[in-house]
């Protein structure tokens, strides 16, 4: 059985994309299946990920729109740039679903849980979903379908942690009503910076607030060569195997693949 891991923090700018697309990479590398769901209708993961001109003619917006029904989900399954990635694309179109969502709410928050679960953990070793920067309708649909939880947070963001801490309190509300799956894996601090007195509070700040176990020991650095991937449309191991944001994420994947195979 595979383990679904969502992406999320209600803040923007916390490297949400960064971390869906390159620890999936990271996590192929070592052999693993890999599915990643794009579930923020921005669709930066989708224009990284998604090999060029191809047509998407299923997305996210067709397996959550309530009117739809599917007898087969072969059809969302995309190939990436990345070698044993498969991808579910999203479009800008799915915004305006979450009206119709919230009307056919609770059935429709569960609709990707009854959809995708057990073909995603039958199927893949890991799941990863990105999330859009807020705890919002789509949000909610990816924690009923999720085992685990991921937050990455910006060090150099004083605002940072007020968001982490939302967000684990939605995990809890998650846990108690449909999900008791879910479970809060660990926070990831990312833009790490220790030349800076700001990502240096913060980290301590965090330290205080959270316990080690809640806390993945590697953390991501700031390095432009993501900045200059994400422009290539490419993950930082295509674009530049060998800078250092490619080797925090294959220390990470590590440690994730560690903790969840124990």
């Amino acid at each position: 059985m595979g383990s679904i891991i969502s992406i999320t923090n209600n803040k923007g700018g916390c490297g949400k994309t960064t971390t869906a697309c390159n620890l999936a990479d990271a996590i192929s590398k070592r052999g693993k299946q890999v599915l990643v769901i794009d579930a923020d209708s921005q669709c930066n993961t989708t224009s990284l990920l998604l090999q060029k001109n191809t047509a998407i003619r299923n997305s996210l917006y067709d397996l959550l729109n309530p009117e739809n029904e599917h007898d087969n989900l072969k059809d969302f399954f995309y190939t990436t740039n990345c070698k044993n990635v498969i991808l579910i694309p999203n479009i800008a179109e799915t915004a305006a679903l979450e009206p119709r969502l919230i009307k056919n709410a609770p059935n429709s928050l569960f609709r990707l849980r009854k959809l995708l679960r057990n073909q995603a953990l039958n199927n893949y070793d890991f799941t990863i979903i990105d999330n859009p920067p807020n705890m919002g309708t789509f949000v909610l649909c990816s924690l009923y379908a999720s085992d685990f939880v991921v937050v990455p947070i910006k060090a150099g963001s004083a605002f940072s942690v007020e968001g982490l801490l939302k967000a684990t309190k939605l995990i809890e509300e998650i846990r108690k009503n449909g999900n008791d799956d879910l479970r809060f894996l660990r926070l990831l601090i990312n833009s790490l910076d220790k030349r800076t007195a700001i990502s240096t509070e913060l980290t301590n700040q965090i330290k205080k607030t959270f316990d080690k176990n809640q806390i993945f020991k590697t953390q991501i650095p700031v390095n432009t060569a993501f900045e200059k991937a994400e422009s290539s449309g490419k993950t930082v191991f295509q674009y530049d195997p060998t800078a250092t944001g490619a080797k925090a994420f294959r220390k990470l994947a590590k440690e994730l693949v560690d903790i969840l195979e124990v």
